[in-house]
């Protein structure tokens, strides 16, 4: 079940994505998302024309506005990540809809990359966490509008243990080799359905760095019954953060150090269509 998502190469520190301007110029064929008679034909997505039936699919995808910490170790993982899926299936208006509910800063863009299903711009910060490059001052990241949810889903538990701000080394970036459009969409990256988080930003200015302060150790178990794991606090916080999303089925795939040398400098946290499966390591 996991081949296709082992055969394109892994992120790693030279894959960071570069701010979104400049790596928009090297995108092949740019869509432009809007049609010059845009202005006279009515938007279907527009989240204000939601249902009952879509705006209350969009609060369950959103799920609560407060939550509890978590552990680092504990019980086992699920066998089917059931909220990513559903955040997945999500049409795209009642997507949308779950970001006008969540109160989350964003536009739709007129131009963006082939390949992204729901794009959109996020210009601040999800549920009091801030998601931006790591070596970005403004906040403006493209991706498509089902990792923003899940994403809201995070940013909720990240603010019971205090954390403000996630800097990241890859959201959308262009696609490279071995990635393809499957029925018009990119997995991953180039989708914009992944995002590599790196440093977590505690509301007191301290950092909780994957590199520095994660100490897995490569192909034992991250989570669950069976892991192990360092004594020191920023360590536990950080096997929280990555076990956490993993156990609550936020997302499909939830990749650390533990996984591979790529891994060693960041959480990869990935929402993927059509499918029931997940793959934390």
């Amino acid at each position: 079940m996991v081949a296709p998502l082992l055969a394109a190469p892994a992120a790693s520190a030279q894959d960071a994505a570069r701010p979104l301007d400049a790596a928009m110029s090297d995108a092949e064929a740019p869509v432009d998302a809007a049609t010059p008679d845009d202005a006279e034909t009515p938007d279907q997505d527009d989240p204000a024309n939601a249902t009952p039936a879509e705006d209350e699919a969009a609060a369950r995808a959103l799920g609560p506005d407060d939550d509890d910490a978590g552990a680092p170790e504990g019980e086992a993982l699920p066998e089917v990540p059931a909220v990513a899926s559903e955040i997945a299936a999500m049409s795209s208006r009642t997507c949308l809809r779950a970001m006008v509910r969540a109160h989350i800063d964003f536009e739709r863009p007129r131009h963006f990359p082939a390949g992204v299903g729901t794009p959109v711009i996020v210009r601040g910060p999800i549920r009091g966490v801030t998601f931006h490059e790591s070596r970005a001052t403004a906040v403006r990241e493209l991706m498509d509008c089902r990792l923003a949810v899940a994403l809201a889903r995070y940013a909720t538990f990240l603010r019971t243990l205090h954390i403000r701000e996630v800097r990241h080394l890859s959201l959308w970036r262009v696609a490279g080799r071995g990635e393809r459009l499957t029925d018009g969409l990119y997995p991953r990256h180039p989708g914009g359905m992944a995002i590599d988080a790196a440093t977590f930003v505690r509301d007191d200015g301290t950092t909780l760095n994957v590199q520095r302060d994660y100490h897995g150790r490569r192909g034992r178990a991250p989570c669950g019954p069976r892991a192990r794991v360092a004594p020191d606090a920023a360590a536990r916080t950080l096997r929280t953060l990555h076990c956490e999303p993993a156990r609550r089925g936020w997302f499909h795939v939830v990749l650390g150090p533990n996984f591979n040398y790529e891994h060693r400098n960041h959480l990869h946290l990935e929402v993927v269509r059509g499918v029931s499966w997940n793959f934390i390591r």
